[in-house]
């Protein structure tokens, strides 16, 4: 075991991060008519202010999923706001580094780099090269911070940052990146900047990782390297994204090396703050000065602080400047979203979507389907069976007790179908085989846990899975068997299926069976880890997006909305029948209810 030198003082450093902003300012509920729980930019802002004032030496940083992601920010893309108004208020809150996620590509390089051009040079992109040698943006970065210590002596410390984005995006976004980029994996790409951030003379090195942990993330290329980051030698912190949760918390603590409670992942500091900035992440970092002139991380603690109602101040009063910049496009988003595309003879909403009835999801699968019968018309695939594969994104769990889709019956307003299709991905059109299909269900089962008959007080949701990642495929009728374990992340172990009677009608789906499945262009290119579809598989993909073909179905009355339709149910969980439910002599039979 290797023994540390003295240490000679400790000093604190404040280590402040927001995530998942997704363009939101205010926290406004543009699927609503009114104002969600306070979030958002401007609600950080003073608590940003705050956090820096109460700290002798900070910094703060954003891990991506900044420029895309709800109405306003399609908005102001189409008016093409110079500067853009996220850029402007990075700018003043000064921060001191941000890296990109998937979303950050939704509108094309050329936008991107013109949208982010005033901040360029706090961007750090270590995996994301445009040429063999020529990285999009700064690959690493160093800071220097002025640390108060124990001893009541300044001194400086040079804190290295590396940035790491979904290699996946090449894939998601390739309509709009044109080839344009390449995206390394990024274990691969810290093991090759982490000795230039020493040369350079690092003392401490910061990830900021668009991923979080994952059962797959020590694989090649992995979506969510978060834990194989946290791993390797020279790497202190990993600053996390992308997933919409909150650590620490009870999240991710089905993963080695992970506690939920301290906040570390392989025995360092990491955290992750949510979206849409309902919280700000602070870490309060001690580190300490060794006799060699080291400086290490010693102590942390976390806090995940949420703004308060009417907290829409900051420095220089960001909500003041940026308002009225913001405004016109607010209007204009609020007035569009209220235009009427259809009407609905019954009220939709998805309360039940994690129990299989959810009268949107059913909404999205037929326009899903339709749109890739039409794209295969007059091809030999035409003749196959055609499913659709479908995940609700407003089903509670991760992102609250107030994330579901209720829309009443009669007019359906633009508003409605961004609510149903929050994004507006491409649509593909999936070859696969029955056996390939039953791993897709055994893989989206993992959302519920075991059941244990007679069992009381057992959750029925396992808190792992997001419900965008647990996926339905119309068109078939299954049962899921909740007695059976469900299979070990990252492979398919497993000592009995979860998924069985898997009918295509009234036919029972061989494992040689073809069929089609529609669903978007992130889950047939390996988003979520549920479908494992070589590009050859892929044999269509639409020219709009799912929340335009919706629009499109809806305004032309080519599909109108029904009732939910069931399409799986759960196996009866074999009880054993006591005595008392036997027949009595006097010819009364009692029977055990079951639900």
């Amino acid at each position: 075991m290797t023994t540390r030198p003295p240490i000679i003082v400790s000093a604190p450093l404040r280590i402040l991060q927001t995530t998942d902003l997704h363009m939101s300012f205010t926290g406004y509920n543009y699927f609503g008519t009114q104002h969600a729980t306070p979030s958002g930019l401007f609600g950080l802002a003073s608590l940003i202010a705050q956090a820096r004032r109460a700290a002798s030496a900070s910094i703060l940083v954003d891990c991506g999923d900044f420029l895309h992601g709800t109405p306003l920010a399609d908005e102001i893309a189409q008016r093409d706001l110079q500067p853009h108004p996220i850029a402007a208020a990075f700018q003043m809150l000064d921060y001191d580094a941000i890296t990109l996620g998937n979303h950050d590509f939704e509108f094309g390089l050329p936008y991107l780099a013109a949208a982010l051009r005033p901040c360029a040079d706090r961007i750090v992109a270590s995996n994301l090269r445009k040429a063999p040698i020529e990285n999009l943006a700064n690959r690493w970065k160093i800071i220097t911070r002025d640390l108060m210590c124990s001893d009541g002596v300044s001194r400086p410390i040079r804190i290295g940052l590396l940035g790491f984005a979904p290699p996946q995006i090449t894939d998601w976004s390739a309509d709009k990146l044109d080839n344009a980029l390449e995206i390394d994996d990024a274990v691969s790409a810290a093991r090759t900047y982490l000795p230039q951030l020493q040369r350079a003379g690092a003392d401490i090195v910061i990830a900021l990782c668009h991923g979080g942990p994952s059962a797959d993330g020590q694989a090649y290329r992995s979506e969510n390297p978060a834990a194989a980051l946290a791993a390797l030698p020279g790497i202190d912190v990993v600053l996390m994204g992308h997933l919409h949760r909150s650590f620490p918390g009870p999240d991710f603590g089905q993963f080695p090396q992970v506690d939920t409670v301290s906040g570390t992942i392989h025995g360092k500091p990491a955290m992750m703050p949510g979206p849409h900035g309902e919280h700000l992440g602070q870490l309060d970092l001690t580190v300490v000065l060794d006799a060699q002139g080291r400086w290490y991380p010693a102590r942390h603690h976390i806090q995940l602080l949420c703004p308060g109602p009417g907290q829409v101040s900051g420095p220089g009063d960001l909500s003041a400047r940026l308002s009225p910049v913001i405004a016109p496009a607010h209007r204009a988003t609020v007035a569009r979203l209220s235009q009427t595309v259809g009407r609905s003879p019954v009220a939709m909403h998805s309360y039940f979507a994690t129990i299989g009835l959810d009268g949107t999801a059913d909404l999205l699968a037929r326009v899903q389907a339709d749109v890739v019968r039409a794209g295969l018309y007059g091809t030999d695939l035409a003749t196959l069976p055609i499913l659709s594969s479908t995940a609700s994104f407003a089903a509670g769990g991760h992102a609250g007790a107030q994330n579901f889709v209720d829309i009443p019956k009669g007019p359906l307003r633009l508003r409605d179908c961004t609510a149903i299709a929050p994004f507006d991905n491409r649509i593909c059109a999936v070859l696969r085989r029955g056996w390939q299909i039953r791993d897709w269900l055994e893989r989206s089962a993992t959302y519920f846990n075991q059941l244990v008959p007679q069992k009381t007080g057992q959750p029925l949701l396992s808190g792992r899975t997001a419900s965008y990642h647990f996926d339905t495929i119309y068109g078939l009728d299954y049962v899921i068997d909740l007695s059976a374990k469900p299979i070990v992340a990252g492979s398919m172990a497993q000592s009995a299926p979860r998924i069985r009677d898997i009918r295509l009608g009234q036919t029972l789906l061989n494992d040689d069976a073809l069929v089609i499945v529609a669903t978007s262009a992130y889950r047939a290119r390996g988003g979520g880890s549920l479908v494992r579809a070589e590009e050859s598989d892929i044999v269509y993909t639409s020219q709009i997006g799912l929340r335009s073909a919706l629009q499109d179905a809806l305004s032309s009355g080519r599909i109108t909305p029904r009732e939910a339709q069931p399409v799986w149910r759960f196996a009866p969980l074999r009880v054993p029948v006591p005595a008392l439910c036997r027949p009595w002599p006097h010819r009364i039979t009692w029977r055990v209810c079951r639900m």
